[in-house]
């Protein structure tokens, strides 16, 4: 069991008998208010990746995992972990541990700016727990250290939802922990992206 708090955040499969779905936004509130329902206290998780699209609407968007940034989030350890272990969530399992599961990504490996108070968005708020996310081009940046088919649909969702302009998203991939503001692929997906973005704002004209 590794028990460091700042780890990653793997999270979510629902098992029927031999068939692990991936959540989509209805079981992964159930699980969130759950979590809610189990704290003792105030809890803040800063998430992102399929999570954050997930609660923001993204259609037909679901999840094998949950993202959560542990140094952006507030929470009190031990009354999480109890929290998610009673949601049926254990927190930091064995890294072969095969079902539905919480781990905390920590600042190492995290690919995530920091949130500005000013723009940061609630996605769920309960009793204990809320739910909040980095703003916009923020949550573009960190799709570019990998910007598969999956993560240029998401980046293309949030483009039809907000006026988003490519300087913003420049911006916020300097603003990256270092050293994924200077990572060449994740540079060089930039670029891609900003070819990209022409290209859908083309086709929706």
């Amino acid at each position: 069991m590794n028990d460091d708090p700042s780890c990653h955040i793997d999270l979510v499969y629902l098992r029927t008998e031999n068939y692990i779905a991936p959540v989509n936004k209805t079981e992964l509130i159930g699980y969130l208010e759950r979590i809610d329902a189990a704290l003792h206290g105030p809890n803040i998780l800063c998430v992102y990746g399929s999570t954050a699209f997930i609660l923001l609407d993204e259609p037909d968007r679901t999840s094998l995992d949950i993202d959560i940034a542990a140094p952006y989030s507030s929470v009190d350890f031990p009354d999480l972990t109890q929290a998610a272990s009673a949601a049926g969530l254990p927190l930091n399992p064995a890294e072969d541990f095969p079902s539905d599961h919480i781990e905390w990504i920590s600042a190492l490996r995290l690919c995530l700016p920091k949130p500005v108070p000013e723009t940061e968005s609630v996605l769920w708020q309960g009793k204990h727990l809320a739910v909040k996310t980095v703003s916009i081009p923020q949550l573009i940046a960190s799709k570019l250290i990998r910007y598969d088919e999956i993560d240029r649909s998401d980046i293309q969702y949030l483009c039809s939802q907000v006026n988003v302009d490519f300087p913003e998203i420049a911006t916020a991939v300097g603003t990256l922990p270092h050293p994924f503001d200077r990572d060449p692929i994740l540079l060089d997906n930039l670029e891609n992206l900003k070819v990209d973005m022409q290209m859908w704002k083309e086709a929706s004209s």
